[in-house]
Protein backbone atom coordinates (compact mmCIF):
# COMPACT_ATOMS: atom_id res chain seq x y z
CA UNK A 1 0.00 0.00 0.00
CA UNK A 2 1.70 3.31 -1.07
CA UNK A 3 0.87 6.57 0.77
CA UNK A 4 0.93 10.22 -0.10
CA UNK A 5 4.11 11.40 0.50
CA UNK A 6 2.72 14.71 2.46
CA UNK A 7 1.05 12.49 5.28
CA UNK A 8 4.16 10.59 5.62
CA UNK A 9 5.94 11.96 8.64
CA UNK A 10 9.21 10.43 9.99
CA UNK A 11 10.59 9.60 12.98
CA UNK A 12 13.03 12.37 13.17
CA UNK A 13 10.38 14.62 11.91
CA UNK A 14 7.93 13.42 14.61
CA UNK A 15 10.08 13.82 17.41
CA UNK A 16 11.04 17.27 16.43
CA UNK A 17 7.48 17.98 16.22
CA UNK A 18 6.86 16.59 19.28
CA UNK A 19 9.30 18.97 21.16
CA UNK A 20 8.15 21.77 19.61
CA UNK A 21 4.78 20.76 20.96
CA UNK A 22 6.40 20.41 24.64
CA UNK A 23 8.46 23.42 24.27
CA UNK A 24 5.94 25.42 23.34
CA UNK A 25 3.68 24.86 26.51
CA UNK A 26 6.26 25.11 28.72
CA UNK A 27 7.41 28.43 27.78
CA UNK A 28 3.89 29.47 27.49
CA UNK A 29 3.23 27.84 30.87
CA UNK A 30 6.13 29.28 32.42
CA UNK A 31 5.60 33.22 31.31
CA UNK A 32 1.98 33.27 32.78
CA UNK A 33 3.32 34.25 36.22
CA UNK A 34 6.22 36.49 37.66
CA UNK A 35 8.16 36.34 40.37
CA UNK A 36 8.22 39.58 42.34
CA UNK A 37 10.58 40.69 45.61
CA UNK A 38 10.88 43.36 47.85
CA UNK A 39 14.19 46.38 47.04
CA UNK A 40 15.68 45.31 49.53
CA UNK A 41 16.46 41.31 48.55
CA UNK A 42 20.09 41.10 47.09
CA UNK A 43 19.18 38.08 45.14
CA UNK A 44 17.76 39.03 41.56
CA UNK A 45 17.92 35.54 40.12
CA UNK A 46 16.59 31.96 41.56
CA UNK A 47 17.38 28.58 40.53
CA UNK A 48 13.86 26.40 40.26
CA UNK A 49 15.15 24.56 43.44
CA UNK A 50 15.88 27.59 45.48
CA UNK A 51 12.41 28.78 44.69
CA UNK A 52 11.33 24.94 45.64
CA UNK A 53 12.80 25.84 49.15
CA UNK A 54 11.94 28.98 49.50
CA UNK A 55 7.33 27.86 49.21
CA UNK A 56 8.38 24.89 51.12
CA UNK A 57 9.65 26.59 54.09
CA UNK A 58 13.03 24.55 53.77
CA UNK A 59 15.52 28.26 52.79
CA UNK A 60 14.50 30.52 55.28
CA UNK A 61 17.22 33.07 54.52
CA UNK A 62 18.32 35.16 51.81
CA UNK A 63 21.98 35.09 50.81
CA UNK A 64 23.00 38.16 53.20
CA UNK A 65 20.93 36.29 56.47
CA UNK A 66 17.61 38.17 56.41
CA UNK A 67 14.86 35.68 57.06
CA UNK A 68 12.43 35.25 53.78
CA UNK A 69 8.96 36.50 54.13
CA UNK A 70 7.07 34.47 51.75
CA UNK A 71 3.66 35.55 50.60
CA UNK A 72 0.81 33.49 48.27
CA UNK A 73 -1.58 35.29 45.71
CA UNK A 74 -4.74 33.23 45.82
CA UNK A 75 -6.35 34.23 42.64
CA UNK A 76 -6.72 30.77 40.85
CA UNK A 77 -5.21 30.87 37.64
CA UNK A 78 -1.64 32.23 38.63
CA UNK A 79 -1.78 29.95 42.28
CA UNK A 80 -2.29 26.80 40.37
CA UNK A 81 0.53 27.54 37.24
CA UNK A 82 2.87 28.90 39.94
CA UNK A 83 2.13 25.62 42.33
CA UNK A 84 2.45 23.38 39.35
CA UNK A 85 5.88 24.96 37.34
CA UNK A 86 7.38 25.37 40.26
CA UNK A 87 6.43 22.72 43.04
CA UNK A 88 4.77 20.23 41.24
CA UNK A 89 1.85 20.67 43.56
CA UNK A 90 -2.16 21.54 43.37
CA UNK A 91 -3.23 23.98 45.48
CA UNK A 92 -4.57 21.86 47.89
CA UNK A 93 -1.06 19.64 48.60
CA UNK A 94 0.51 22.92 49.10
CA UNK A 95 -2.35 24.14 52.24
CA UNK A 96 -1.91 20.29 53.46
CA UNK A 97 2.15 21.07 53.46
CA UNK A 98 2.03 24.26 55.13
CA UNK A 99 -1.18 22.91 57.68
CA UNK A 100 1.47 20.11 58.45
CA UNK A 101 4.56 23.05 58.71
CA UNK A 102 2.67 25.01 61.04
CA UNK A 103 1.06 22.16 63.33
CA UNK A 104 4.90 20.80 63.91
CA UNK A 105 5.86 24.13 64.62
CA UNK A 106 8.43 24.45 62.20
CA UNK A 107 6.67 27.91 60.66
CA UNK A 108 3.43 30.09 60.70
CA UNK A 109 1.21 30.48 57.46
CA UNK A 110 2.21 33.08 54.93
CA UNK A 111 0.22 35.66 53.94
CA UNK A 112 -2.08 35.26 51.52
CA UNK A 113 -3.56 38.05 49.24
CA UNK A 114 -7.16 37.43 46.87
CA UNK A 115 -5.87 40.93 44.69
CA UNK A 116 -2.63 41.51 42.68
CA UNK A 117 -2.56 44.55 44.31
CA UNK A 118 -2.74 44.07 47.79
CA UNK A 119 0.34 41.51 46.95
CA UNK A 120 2.63 43.96 45.48
CA UNK A 121 1.42 46.33 48.08
CA UNK A 122 2.86 43.57 50.83
CA UNK A 123 5.68 42.60 48.93
CA UNK A 124 6.37 46.47 48.18
CA UNK A 125 6.48 47.64 51.95
CA UNK A 126 7.71 44.14 53.84
CA UNK A 127 11.30 43.78 53.56
CA UNK A 128 13.09 40.63 52.48
CA UNK A 129 9.20 39.67 51.23
CA UNK A 130 9.12 37.19 47.46
CA UNK A 131 5.78 36.42 46.17
CA UNK A 132 4.29 35.89 42.70
CA UNK A 133 1.68 37.69 40.47
CA UNK A 134 0.53 37.20 36.87
CA UNK A 135 2.71 38.30 34.51
CA UNK A 136 2.78 41.96 33.16
CA UNK A 137 1.37 43.24 36.27
CA UNK A 138 4.44 44.85 38.35
CA UNK A 139 5.47 48.31 38.95
CA UNK A 140 8.41 50.07 40.08
CA UNK A 141 7.39 49.62 43.65
CA UNK A 142 9.01 45.79 43.59
CA UNK A 143 11.65 44.18 41.64
CA UNK A 144 11.38 41.55 39.73
CA UNK A 145 13.12 37.65 40.06
CA UNK A 146 14.54 36.29 37.01
CA UNK A 147 13.92 32.05 37.46
CA UNK A 148 16.76 30.25 35.81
Amino acid sequence: MSYPKRLCITGSKFLLLLCLIVWGHSSAHAANFIVIANKSVVESTLTKAELQGIYLGEKVKWGNRKHIKIAVLEEERTLKEFLQAILGKTPSQFDQHWVRMVTTGKASMPPAFTETQQMIDFVARTPNAIGFIAHGQTGDAVKTIVIK
